[in-house]
């Protein structure tokens, strides 16, 4: 009755569907009737913490995670509908003797039914990232891989203060030095400033590791000084991520907390140099020969500040205010480099008991390059950061872009958080290329895809929706679902085109 090639196709996506349902729920299964909690890197739900195993000083944890994801996406005229899951388990021993520590941790990324027909044709650029993680992996449907996610030691106090040495590998994101203590300025600090420039990648559940030295020191009750300089490690979304890249970065950063009795607020000044020696194509708008002739290396520095202030206001609840800002300078191979971005948001959280509303707004913006015949390359650059953090719809980065967002943020009771973002997506500059990725992740590929933008400068408006449930202190569920409509520059279509992006995830630690 059907086509012997729609039948195939048809029993395809059941398959894939099969497999996302299967491994969302295997968490489930194994751990039942245990107890969990959101992952780390999201607002926290709940005030309980999954507590390790202590074996005398050794200390023992773990995460079991699984996720069923939904796509139905376009690029242009190529559009593809799917659904995939994956599972990550990672496991740690770590022990702390005094001033000594070590540790060591084990990941283990698994992927089921990947799409392999969520690339548009002829090229290697992902519709979604079911393609992204097909292409990294071999072009393969089913997945799976094991390496060292973290193995360090670690030295406190070797300065007298409350500072901590690590040498080996370990997972780094900026913008996370020092923890403020006030809730909502940590909130702040940790989801909208931390993994701009480099970041762990936590959501691929591959992630992105570091090899080198970390030094943070905390100087008096206020006061943080960071060093970090390091070789990044490959995966985000290959499941392999136990070599090394060409990649060096350089980190510092002096954080200064100034909390009053009314008040609390944080600022930190940072510093930030990328190596990327790798001999890729690199990606950006210049003609093909001209890229292929560029085999020098990339050289940048990016300097910035950010602020962030949370003061109440007599019964209008409280108001938080953040601010950051970058400039880049270096070499893009033969190209001189000048680039430069910034953000400014604002919350308020009025005194409303039950529902505890946060409501926030944003504009941001990141420099394009209006001329690529030029000897300058001004495409403000993310060289490592985690691409799910700021744009929960990923089909864009804070490259050549402008993002104008609302937030709601509604939190019922301790174990329940719902959140809400919209957004009005632009390019910065029509000359420029819409750029997708998340940063360099292997040795064979520049780690972004730059499509044409059809001399259009409205990318896409989206808005989407994400519960979490804290179940118990161990185990926690989260739903996300994103809707897109896509405008002139990503599709030529005259009413645009619509996508969207589903998710349930599963986590238990211990």
């Amino acid at each position: 009755m059907f086509p012997a090639e729609y039948r195939k196709k048809v029993s395809r996506g059941w398959r894939r569907l099969a497999c996302a349902v299967l491994v969302l729920f295997s968490p489930l299964w194994l751990t039942s009737p245990a107890n969990a909690q959101a992952p780390e890197n999201e607002p926290s739900i709940s005030s309980a913490q999954a507590k390790p195993i202590r074996i005398g000083s050794l200390i023992l944890d773990a995460e079991l995670l699984g996720r069923g994801q939904g796509w139905s996406w376009f690029v242009g005229d190529s559009r593809a509908r799917y659904g995939f899951g994956n599972s990550l388990f990672r496991v740690g021993l770590s022990q702390q003797k005094n001033k000594f520590g070590w540790r060591i941790e084990l990941a283990q990324p698994a992927f089921y039914g990947l799409p392999d027909d969520a690339l548009v044709p002829g090229t290697a650029i992902p519709l979604g990232l079911g393609g992204a993680y097909f292409s990294a992996n071999g072009n393969r449907e089913n997945v799976a891989g094991i390496f060292v996610k973290q193995a360090f030691l670690s030295i406190r106090g070797i300065d007298n203060n409350h500072s901590t040495l690590r040498l080996g590998r370990f997972e780094f994101s900026d913008g996370e030095e020092r923890a403020p203590s006030a809730p909502d300025l940590a909130w702040l600090t940790g989801q909208r400033v931390a993994h701009r420039l480099i970041g762990d990648a936590y959501w691929t559940d591959i992630g992105r590791s570091f090899d080198g030295v970390d030094f943070s020191s905390d100087i008096g009750a206020d006061t943080n000084l960071t060093f970090m300089t390091g070789r990044a490690t490959r995966g985000v979304w290959q499941t392999d991520g136990m070599g090394e890249m060409d990649v060096d970065i350089i980190y510092s950063a002096f954080t200064r907390e100034f909390p009053t009795p009314h008040t609390d607020s944080q600022l930190r000044i940072f510093a930030f140099g990328y190596h990327d020696g790798r001999k890729v194509l690199k990606v950006d708008s210049r003609a093909l020969a001209a890229r292929e002739a560029d085999t020098r290396n990339i050289r940048i520095g990016t300097f910035g500040v950010n602020y962030a202030i949370v003061t109440p206001i007599w019964r209008l609840g409280k108001w938080d205010l953040l601010v950051w800002g970058a400039q880049q300078i270096g070499q893009w191979g033969r190209l001189s480099h000048r680039a430069n971005s910034g953000t400014v948001e604002m919350g308020w959280r009025p005194p409303i008991p039950w529902i505890h509303p946060w409501l926030r707004a944003g504009a941001l913006f990141a420099s394009g390059d209006g001329n690529q015949n030029d000897s300058t390359h001004a495409t403000f650059f993310q060289p490592l950061p985690t691409e799910q953090q700021y744009a929960r719809l990923p089909f864009y980065t804070l490259q050549n872009s402008e993002d104008y967002t609302g937030q709601v943020i509604v939190r019922p009771t301790a174990k329940w958080q719902l959140r809400s973002e919209v957004h009005k997506v632009k390019l910065h500059s029509a000359n420029d290329l819409w750029y997708l990725g998340t940063g360099a992740f292997q040795n064979t590929s520049f780690g972004y895809d730059a499509l044409p933008d059809n001399g259009h400068r409205g990318l896409g408006n989206y808005v989407d929706f994400s519960v979490d449930y804290q179940v118990t202190s161990k185990l926690g569920l989260r739903y996300y679902i994103g809707v897109l409509s896509g405008k002139g520059a990503e599709t030529k279509l005259p009413h645009g085109r619509k996508g969207g992006f589903t998710y349930l995830e599963v986590a238990y630690r211990f």
